[in-house]
C-alpha cells in the first residue's frame, strides 16, 4: 500500500506530515499523580461532500479498477465526467499531489484525507492531459476548481475518465451516505461524511 502511495504522488506540503498513525499525541497529567487524564468527548462532524464533476454520479463499486470497486483505499464515490472541470469534493488544505497530475488530496480541518484520482491508469499518461489548478500547502473550498483535464486525450489513449473520491483514511469515518444518483453538477451536493 505504501509503495502505491508512493507511485502516486511526489510531495506533500508539509514535510512533518506522516502517513502513519504514530503522530498521534499522547499528553499526560501535569502532576506526577496517578490521576487518570480525561478524555475529550468528542462530538460527530458533518462534512458535505460536492461532486467533482458535471457528469453522471455512480457508487464505487460500479468503478471498472478493483483497487477503488473493492475499497482497499477506502470509501467513496465517483463521477463519470461530460467535461474536463474537476473541482474539489470538499473543503481543505492540498497535501498530496500526484507526479502524474492526475490526482489530489485534499485534507479537511477535521483531518479526513480525500484522494481525488482522475480516470482509471491515468498515471501511465504522465501528466500529458492533465492542468494543475492548485498547489501543495493552498487552502480550497469544496466546488473550487483543482484540476483541468483533457478527456478526448484520456479516451484517444485508451483510458476511462471517471473521476474517483475516496476517503483514506478509514478509521475516522464513521459514516458515508452518497444521496446523488446520475446526473449531478461540479459542486453540488452528493451526500454527506460522518467523522468523530
Amino acid at each position: 500500500m505504501a509503495g502505491f502511495f508512493a507511485s502516486l504522488f511526489h510531495k506533500k506540503a508539509d514535510a512533518s506530515v506522516s502517513d502513519s498513525d504514530e503522530d498521534a499525541l499522547v499528553t499526560s497529567p501535569a502532576d506526577d499523580s496517578c490521576a487518570e487524564p480525561l478524555q475529550e468527548e468528542r462530538l460527530p462532524v458533518r462534512i458535505e461532500l460536492c461532486s467533482p464533476a458535471d457528469g453522471a454520479a455512480k457508487s464505487l463499486e460500479e468503478v471498472a479498477d478493483d483497487v477503488f470497486s473493492t475499497k482497499v483505499l477506502g470509501d467513496g464515490f465517483a463521477v463519470t465526467p461530460s467535461n474536463g472541470l474537476i473541482v474539489a469534493p470538499v473543503s481543505g488544505t492540498i497535501t498530496t499531489i500526484a507526479n502524474a497530475k492526475h490526482a489530489v488530496g485534499i485534507t479537511t480541518e477535521s483531518g479526513i484525507e480525500a484522494l481525488v484520482h482522475i480516470g482509471i491508469d491515468t498515471v501511465q499518461l504522465e501528466g500529458g492531459p492533465f492542468t494543475l489548478l492548485v498547489q501543495p500547502g493552498q487552502r480550497i473550498s469544496a466546488g473550487e476548481p483543482i484540476d483541468q483535464v483533457d478527456l478526448a486525450a484520456v479516451h484517444a489513449a485508451g483510458k476511462l475518465t471517471d473521476v474517483i473520491v475516496v476517503f483514506t483514511n478509514a478509521d475516522n469515518v464513521d459514516a458515508i451516505d452518497i444521496t446523488a444518483h446520475g446526473a449531478v453538477l461540479a459542486g453540488s451536493p452528493v451526500g454527506a461524511l460522518i467523522t468523530h
